[in-house]
């Protein structure tokens, strides 16, 4: 079996933080890969650069880290994207993967809100990445509760996901200002050159 780290999102754009994550679980769990996997069309949701934007700045993401790699497969697929669909599909074309989906604590506390929650636990393995302020034992409570209720042992990170969010980065590409030490520099030039977030 291969261990594979998945770190799913919008990627409206990916950023330096994504990165930081996806190579801190890569050498922190001993990954043989790290995927990014951008979402097709999120339930929830506002605009979005286009699929292939996203791809692209996912790509170049990826090739400043080690072990990262992307896969498109909620891209290509129509309609609304669930996890539960796309660990199925995963389950069914990689049966060598032994998927852990790398999660921050926000979701963590939202994770049985997802569709066929209890599915998804069986499918896959869970990495949990807290971020800076988190109250940790708030966040060991949850962990705590998910192997009582459910058996699952939700492996926590002993690193903290950089306060950078692309929130934040589309609003200083749209005034034109720096985004020096958030973005991989090949993602902003190619912003600049396709004019992505400019008013």
């Amino acid at each position: 079996m291969m261990k594979i780290g998945i770190l799913g999102g919008s990627f409206n754009p990916p950023h330096l933080g994504h990165l930081y994550i996806a190579q801190k679980v890569y050498e922190e769990f001993s990954m043989d890969a790290v995927l990014l996997l951008p979402l097709g069309t999120p339930p929830h949701k506002g605009k979005l650069a286009s699929r292939k934007a996203r791809e692209v700045m996912c790509r170049l993401t990826a090739q400043a880290g080690t072990g990262i790699k992307v896969s498109t497969m909620e891209l290509e697929r129509d309609g609304y994207t669930y996890t539960v669909d796309t660990l199925r599909q995963l389950k069914r074309e990689q049966p060598q993967y032994e998927p852990y989906y790398i999660i921050g604590t926000d979701t963590l506390f939202q994770l049985e809100s997802w569709r066929e929650h209890e599915q998804v636990l069986q499918l896959t393995e869970f990495i949990c990445v807290p971020r800076p302020g988190d109250d940790m034992q708030a966040v060991q409570q949850k962990i705590m509760y998910f192997k009582q209720q459910y058996g699952k042992e939700i492996r926590l990170c002993s690193h903290s996901g950089p306060q950078i969010s692309s929130t934040e980065i589309r609003e200083a590409v749209t005034h034109g200002q720096s985004t020096e030490g958030m973005l991989v520099p090949a993602v902003r030039a190619y912003i600049d050159e396709e004019k992505l977030y400019a008013d």
